[in-house]
């Protein structure tokens, strides 16, 4: 099985080494670098240095977008709406929504671009990570809902609402994947698709450029049986099974809460139990200093290395 962690860290050489360094010694095969946009602008470390410094040390770099387009996760910090406004998301009402809309072809473009860096750079993958379902109502989308539809996204009842923003969902990945095997055949496609999106799981792993899909089963901070992870694990990997695709699933080691840390040891047992081809981590070090970190980072993150051993040990 493989193993790897999420970095967003820094940007500085030294750092990167150190840090690098530190994921490699727990046997990690990948480290998944988060990089925001500011990263492709102005703190470049991440995203020029980093994998050269990863393969020296014997890690797959794979590249995430962190909060491209203010769209996930705590790096929302878009340059591309600074200087494009009309790509945003508008609500149903027509008001403002500060997140950028993957239906426009504007915001399309962009990811595309930024893959051509990573490729440049001796990425070896690239991951969309968490592409979801969204309530916009932009003229991208009511363009994009009447050319499929033949009438108005205002008037969409909820079953044909949902459906069209699952299509969203499928499209977009199939444009990003499609222009990363055709310019970069050789890049890794990787997608996490959460398990609020689990009705397009079977769509998602059908698309054709897509190699290797998963999701992220964040219980720590509740009291659910982690038995129940079983039939969603087994679920998606029967999918990937039936259409060829690599399986991943990843463990929650950020924003657990204090005395929440023994669920990191219970949901990682359970994935090294069942096998995917890969168990990727969120985040390393727990995301200390930074407003998603856990509670309790340095008690968060002895909880996930001993799993990122165990793994190893037991694949």
């Amino acid at each position: 099985m493989i193993t790897g962690v999420s970095y967003m860290g820094h940007h500085s050489p030294k750092h990167l080494e150190a840090d690098l360094k530190d994921i490699r010694s727990l046997g990690c095969d990948d480290v998944l670098i988060a990089i925001q946009e500011n990263d492709l602008k102005y703190k470049t470390g991440k995203t020029d240095i980093a994998p050269k410094i990863a393969l020296d040390l014997g890690l797959r770099p794979i590249a995430i977008l962190w909060g491209g387009l203010n769209l996930f996760g705590g790096g929302k910090q878009s340059h591309l709406l600074l200087e494009y406004p009309e790509v945003h998301q508008v609500n149903k009402d027509g008001s403002y929504n500060p997140r950028g809309c993957y239906v426009n072809p504007v915001c399309v473009e962009f990811i595309q671009n930024v893959t051509d860096r990573f490729a440049h750079n001796n990425f070896m993958g690239y991951f969309i990570d968490e592409p979801t379902k969204l309530d916009c109502f932009c003229d991208s989308c009511c363009a994009k809902f009447e050319e499929w539809y033949g009438t108005s996204l205002h008037k969409a009842d909820e079953k044909q609402m949902n459906e069209f923003r699952g299509r969203c969902v499928i499209n977009y990945i199939e444009q990003i994947t499609g222009y990363c095997k055709k310019e970069h055949p050789d890049m890794e496609t990787q997608c996490c698709v959460m398990p609020c999106d689990r009705d397009v799981w079977h769509e998602t792993a059908q698309i054709e450029h897509l190699d290797n899909i998963g999701t992220d089963i964040y219980w720590c901070n509740n009291d659910r049986d982690v038995e129940e992870m079983v039939p969603i694990i087994r679920e998606l990997q029967e999918v990937c099974s039936q259409n060829s695709k690599k399986h991943h699933q990843w463990l929650q080691s950020w924003n657990v809460r204090a005395g929440r840390e023994f669920r990191i040891s219970e949901q990682g047992e359970i994935f090294i139990r069942e096998q995917p081809d890969a168990l990727y981590v969120w985040a390393y070090e727990s995301q200390i200093g930074m407003s998603e970190s856990s509670d309790s980072p340095e008690i968060s993150w002895k909880e996930t290395k001993k799993i990122l051993r165990q793994a190893k040990e037991q694949s």
